[in-house]
């Protein structure tokens, strides 16, 4: 895709990036048959030319919202229709790799364009290097992701030409030392805050949450921990206090988010969550193609901080309850009984059975099971037979209309993720946890009123115990895909596990072979570059 990009600053859309109900940094104009001579020349072309980084980045969040930001690949989420990287039947050759592959490099490209051309314009020198910054970070972040799905790529850090994109792939330790260097110097040139008109461009802080992010996927565990603690010590950055609120429109740019992609309520300009997210009951009609699993559900804890357990509620019949038992789940107390005294968590971020939904019109909805189709104040799914439903990213009532378009931010990264990557860094380089390891995870707890950690914990088991709170903290957030391809434990809680309805009712079979720890180059790019090796498996 790279030959593409020469003499391309931008797609028609330029101006449609990082738009949001309170910021206004970019304006509508578009760059559509300027010539990469004729741009360039002033402060104005420096900062369209870097907005274009954000809208590169909003184009791949919006390839994959539709499968839950990449979560409905993992044990936490599923698709509701079948794909390929669900069930493990992806060629090398489909679309949905050649896409990620093309969006990275296009960033890679412009971040390339604006680095060369931005020195040589007269224009304010804060703006300059801010936008050097910008730049900067948004190549690095690029070649994060392509790190991070493909392994080892090949590095360019100047614009190339047809005839120079048919470099060899790059060690898998180059490239991460490549995008330690380009954050690092993002960090230098990035002010820590903006003011309303500039809401939603990167800061260091976010430059130094990726260099931090870089080190821990090398298992540079002292180095990450060492950047996550000056962030947590030094930014303004602060745990919001209620935690669903994050994830509506309400609790855009909220304190708590470092680095997130920005939406308006405009054709074009919005994310489809609602479609993808939301539900039937909803006011834009969701289609639930991403659905949280039982395996998540089952994962939050009670509220005094022991694990759920089936084998502690009975059905009507003062049995054990059978959670692969249709007619146990159709006796309301005993189903509501599963869902009280639990993790906070749990309701803010699913719609289960006998909870409520106020949906479009400000209707309260309420989850009936078996589901009550006729009953025009109770929730119907999409999916009847026994589906729970994401509650995070789905707007309330009816203020918000516009199909695919919710004008809700979606966060990339935020401090409760960061404190739970420092736990995690400074636990892996010690012997055995030390307090700030205890005081990162139990902040994260603390905000929904969980119970602090107990003492005493084992490096391995405090290993199990942050592991296990990213996956309920973040859910649904895109996180849970790279953490346990990093951590070596995917085929272990995917492949050959059955997606089911929260009954048993079996859906499809997952898979994850051994090779899907990363994504196959694409043959489209092998056939064009022929020096671009292969990841194994994938031949």
């Amino acid at each position: 895709m790279i030959k593409k990009f020469n003499k391309i600053i931008i797609a028609s859309s330029l101006a449609l990036a990082l738009l949001s109900s309170c910021s206004d940094f970019l304006d509508r104009n578009s760059l559509v048959g300027l010539s990469e001579e004729s741009f360039w020349k002033s402060e104005q072309d420096a900062v369209m030319g870097v907005n274009t980084l954000y809208h590169a980045n909003r184009e791949f969040t919006n390839s994959i919202v539709i499968y839950g930001m990449m979560d409905d690949f993992t044990d936490i989420s599923y698709q509701s229709f079948a794909t390929g990287l669900t069930t493990g039947v992806f060629p090398a050759n489909a679309g949905f790799y050649l896409t990620s592959w093309g969006i990275f490099f296009k960033g890679v490209y412009r971040a390339n364009t604006a680095l060369k051309n931005i020195p040589a314009i007269t224009m304010s020198e804060a703006i300059k290097r801010r936008s050097m910054g910008e730049a900067k970070f948004f190549r690095g972040y690029f070649y994060f992701k392509l790190w991070d799905y493909f392994g080892g790529v090949p590095l360019y850090d100047s614009p190339i030409n047809v005839d120079e994109s048919y470099e060899p792939r790059n060690t898998e330790k180059e490239v991460y030392e490549f995008i330690v260097k380009d954050m690092t110097e993002a960090y230098e040139a990035l002010p820590d805050t903006y003011d309303a008109s500039n809401k939603g461009r990167v800061t260091k802080w976010a430059a130094l949450a990726m260099r931090g992010k870089a080190h821990l996927w090398a298992k540079e565990y002292a180095k990450a921990a060492a950047d996550f603690k000056e962030l947590m010590d030094k930014s303004d950055r602060k745990l919001l206090a209620d935690f669903h609120t994050l994830f509506r429109v309400a609790g855009n740019n909220n304190s708590e988010v470092i680095f997130d992609v920005q939406y308006i309520a405009e054709q074009g300009h919005g994310i489809a969550t609602d479609r993808n997210y939301g539900n039937a009951r909803g006011a834009t009609t969701g289609s639930q193609r991403t659905r949280p699993t039982p395996q998540l559900v089952n994962a939050f804890d009670m509220e005094d901080g022991t694990a759920f357990d089936f084998a502690n509620y009975t059905n009507a019949k003062g049995e054990p309850f059978n959670p692969n038992s249709v007619e146990d789940w159709k006796d309301e107390v005993s189903v509501r009984k599963l869902f009280e005294k639990r993790d906070p968590r749990l309701q803010q971020s699913v719609v289960v059975p006998w909870s409520t939904f106020v949906g479009r019109g400000g209707v309260t909805y309420l989850y009936k099971f078996p589901v009550a189709n006729t009953d025009p104040n109770a929730y119907v799914p999409v999916w009847t037979n026994g589906s729970y439903a994401w509650r995070k990213f789905v707007e309330t009532g009816s203020v918000y209309t516009l199909q695919d378009n919710m004008p809700q931010n979606f966060p990339l990264i935020r401090l409760a993720d960061v404190l739970l990557m420092y736990a995690e860094a400074k636990n892996e380089a010690l012997g055995a946890p030390d307090q700030t390891v205890y005081d990162a995870v139990n902040a994260v707890r603390k905000r929904v009123k969980m119970p602090d950690l107990p003492a005493g914990l084992s490096k391995e088991i405090m290993r199990e115990k942050i592991r296990h709170e990213r996956m309920v903290e973040l859910a649904g957030e895109g996180q849970r895909y790279s953490d346990i391809r990093r951590w070596k434990i995917a085929k272990d809680v995917v492949d050959k596990v059955w997606m089911t309805d929260f009954n048993g009712t079996q859906i499809r079979q997952r898979g994850f072979p051994d090779h899907y720890y990363l994504w196959p180059i694409p043959q489209a790019e092998r056939d064009v570059n022929p020096n671009l090796t292969q990841n194994p498996g994938w031949e």
